[in-house]
């Protein structure tokens, strides 16, 4: 059956890879790259060059694909067979969980995000922290305009101390490349240098608009890069010279995803019932667009780890009802637990 016309554009525009001759590919040529893919998925695993019914069953799986009747991840279908889905495995994943406790986490998470994998996290207290002290903070945007005016890859971080005014500046250049990006929050939680003033120069960065070589997808620029760390800094210093509160993790992460304009930046958060922060975690997101656009970012579930009383669970859904949404959803860890003793949390 033929493709509709709202198919062959979704298609086009979520699937087909541009081609060097400034065209893009047909769905035959999709589905062959993605074929080039698990070939090399499955030679890699048995150690030796398919052949016989392997093969056979590569050119059954291309016919369902030519016929839309079965298929691979989306992202797969975007960046299957390319050399940064064989660098960066993680861009082919849908979904991952992990506890944000420390510094690295929020950094792998953040990495995680800009592969396109969905995030699944529980914030943990007690080891990140706001800055040492309120820093005043200055941006400099990106002016550039040329598509192809690539910037320097990676961060470069300045401590300067101004000896006659008394005061200590810190400078964060960041760099044009996900990496760079990654790393910028890190930095930010990272540092407990006591400084008077921060600036975060955005210069290197190339404009919206402009196609990433090697993902292939269309770059945001640094106008919603800049709005986020405005955020987290903001964050840190309300709370200069204190713990995170699982809120402000959440917000974080919230903010590291609205970095990216598109579904590549779900992200799923957890807290446990009966945790001190359990019900303001609950009703975070009522009305969120009117003061925290961020926290549309994510869906919230409460994990529970013993059954619930009906008077409790009468409790949260009319809390639910007063935060006029679905969330928090419920996640029966528990049953979880059985399943897989491992369990800690999950993104569904």
């Amino acid at each position: 059956m033929k493709p509709s016309v709202r198919a062959e554009v979704i298609t086009r525009r979520t699937y087909n890879r541009p081609l060097p001759n400034d065209t893009f590919e047909t769905w035959e040529q999709t589905v062959d790259r993605v074929i080039r893919h698990q070939q090399w998925l499955w030679e890699r695993v048995v150690g030796y060059a398919l052949r016989g019914k392997q093969l056979d069953e590569l050119d059954a799986l291309r016919a369902l694909m030519l016929a839309r009747k079965a298929l691979p991840s989306g992202r797969t279908l975007w960046l299957g067979g390319t050399e940064v889905s064989k660098r960066r495995e993680s861009s082919q994943f849908n979904c991952s969980f992990e506890k944000v406790t420390t510094v690295h986490d929020v950094v792998d998470s953040y990495w995680l995000l800009l592969q396109g994998c969905g995030l699944g996290g529980e914030p943990v207290v007690g080891t990140l922290s706001g800055f040492s002290k309120p820093v005043r903070l200055t941006v400099v945007r990106s002016t550039k305009t040329d598509h192809d005016d690539k910037g320097v890859e990676g961060n470069v971080e300045t401590f300067v101390v101004d000896k006659v005014a008394g005061k200590r500046h810190w400078t964060i250049k960041v760099g044009d490349s996900a990496e760079a990006w990654a790393k910028l929050p890190g930095k930010l939680l990272a540092n407990k240098k006591i400084c008077d003033t921060l600036t975060i120069d955005f210069s290197e960065i190339r404009p919206a608009g402009a196609r990433l070589k090697s993902y292939g997808w269309i770059s945001s620029g640094d106008e919603l890069l800049a709005t986020a760390m405005t955020a987290i800094v903001e964050i840190m210093n309300r709370r200069a010279c204190q713990l995170l509160t699982r809120i402000d993790i959440i917000d974080i992460e919230n903010w590291l995803g609205s970095t990216l304009s598109s579904r590549r930046s779900a992200e799923i958060m957890l807290v446990p019932y009966g945790d001190p922060e359990w019900v303001a975690f609950a009703r975070m997101k009522k009305d969120y667009w009117k003061l925290n656009p961020q926290r549309g970012q994510s869906n919230n579930s409460l994990m529970f780890w013993a059954r619930p009383s009906k008077d409790e669970l009468s409790d949260i859904f009319s809390s639910m009802v007063a935060s006029g949404g679905s969330e928090p959803g419920f996640i029966n860890g528990r049953a979880a637990q059985k399943r897989a003793p491992w369990f800690k949390g999950v993104n569904p």
